[in-house]
């Protein structure tokens, strides 16, 4: 079963122990207008006995709902096989088949045609028509506790009365099943979109995977022309005197300075395609993981101006590596393209999350915009290709955390980043 089947069933059988607790007290309140209301005579000792062996098998799901055990749809079948088997020895007991309250079968079999369709429901059905069928001959009928003829009903006052409790147990049992179903059919519809999202983030894992291989192959073959210019730019370097020719000099450590860079450039592109060891990920505090990162932009941006402030606490660490930071950075970056000053930088942590707040001063993002960030590739550069908008977004949420944008007014952008954290 998938994760969302899962905690779909878990759901479900937690809506069984409650209406199990519900079908308990309304037994108890049906003895009690019956007994003491309508003078009916029914044995105590049995219906205790019953009671009570349901609220223990309640007490048993309970625990096995705290147990974090996978709830499967056998665990449903045995529950709803369990209400079934319960409620016929009740009828036995009070009327059989003359109980107006055999319509409380339809419950468990709505709820398991809804939810585990198939064979097991085909079997709950014969089994509720075989049982239903050995309640028209075998049950304790009633008997009134007083044996006056002037205060015993007539044939007709006993017919009314049965007609009132089919009445009423119709109305009881169209309210659950609606109720059920209902609430089965939502829950059946957060599957569906559960679905629907899994096969459009497999979507998205397949273009992460094309534009991986493509980074990795212009990683791959832009190594060696700046391998070759490194070589270079070397040479040319040491043949200049720093003395005699400053300028060169100085215009030629920039070019070889540059070249080194687009090879660390190169080599975290390398990374953010998959090659990047398993074992370099490991453990960092949010000031530490918002130290390095800062420190490795503005060394990459010099002349940037921003402001900067954090707040958080150390109880908590996050699961750093070189593409989460990176991802990060290029949303950092940009912002810092957009804003025509300085940019607002605030980092803080809220429950198991980091949050990182940027806001710029830049033109913003049009509501359309907003929607297709993460979804497709776009760029509002003359020669850009929106690639590293769409790489650093499904990058944060396949590592658990995501990216939101919301317009400033008058005019900005506040991007935020959320990241998960390890208490």
């Amino acid at each position: 079963m998938s994760t969302g089947e899962i905690l779909s069933s878990a759901r479900i059988l937690h809506q069984l122990y409650f209406q199990r607790y519900i079908t308990i007290a309304f037994v108890i309140l049906m003895l009690a207008i019956v007994i003491l209301g309508l003078k009916i005579n029914l044995p105590i000792m049995p219906f205790s006995i019953i009671l009570l062996s349901m609220a223990v098998f309640n007490l048993i799901t309970r625990l096995l709902m705290k147990s974090g055990r996978e709830i499967t749809e056998r665990t449903i079948f045995i529950q709803l096989l369990i209400d079934i088997l319960s409620f016929s020895v009740v009828l036995y007991f009070a009327g059989g088949a003359t109980n107006p309250f055999t319509f409380y079968y339809l419950i468990p079999l709505a709820i398991s045609a809804t939810v585990i369709p198939g064979i097991r429901t085909w079997f709950l059905v014969i089994l509720t028509i075989f049982l239903y069928n050995l309640l028209l001959k075998f049950y304790l009928p009633f008997s009134f506790l007083t044996h006056d003829p002037q205060q015993s009903l007539s044939g007709h006052d006993q017919f009314y009365q049965h007609v009132l409790g089919m009445w009423f147990g119709f109305l009881i049992s169209a309210l659950l099943v609606t109720w059920f179903i209902t609430y089965f059919s939502r829950e059946l519809r957060a599957r569906d979109q559960a679905i629907s999202e899994a096969r459009q983030r497999e979507s998205h894992d397949q273009q992460m995977v094309v534009l991986g291989t493509l980074a990795a192959g212009t990683a791959h073959e832009l190594g060696t022309p700046l391998a070759s210019l490194a070589v270079i730019s070397d040479e040319i370097t040491h043949g200049y005197d720093p003395d005699k020719h400053p300028d060169l000099f100085e215009n030629q450590k920039i070019l070889h300075d540059q070249i080194v860079r687009c090879k660390k450039i190169l080599s975290v592109l390398s990374d953010s395609a998959g090659e990047s060891r398993a074992d370099e990920g490991f453990l960092l505090s949010p000031d530490t993981f918002i130290d390095k990162m800062m420190r490795q932009w503005k060394n990459s941006h010099p002349g940037i101006v921003f402001q900067f402030e954090s707040q958080h606490s150390d109880q908590h660490h996050l699961l750093f590596d070189k593409t989460i930071s990176q991802a990060v950075i290029n949303l950092l970056n940009n912002a810092a393209e957009a804003s025509s000053d300085s940019i607002l930088i605030k980092t803080r942590t809220l429950q198991n999350k980091l949050l990182i707040e940027i806001s710029d001063n830049g033109p913003g993002m049009s509501d359309e915009q907003i929607e297709m960030a993460g979804e497709t590739r776009f760029s509002d550069k003359p020669d850009g290709m929106g690639i590293g908008l769409f790489l650093a977004i499904n990058t944060l949420r396949r590592s658990g955390g995501g990216v939101s944008f919301n317009r400033l007014e008058p005019r900005g952008t506040c991007t935020t980043i959320h990241l998960p954290l390890i208490p």
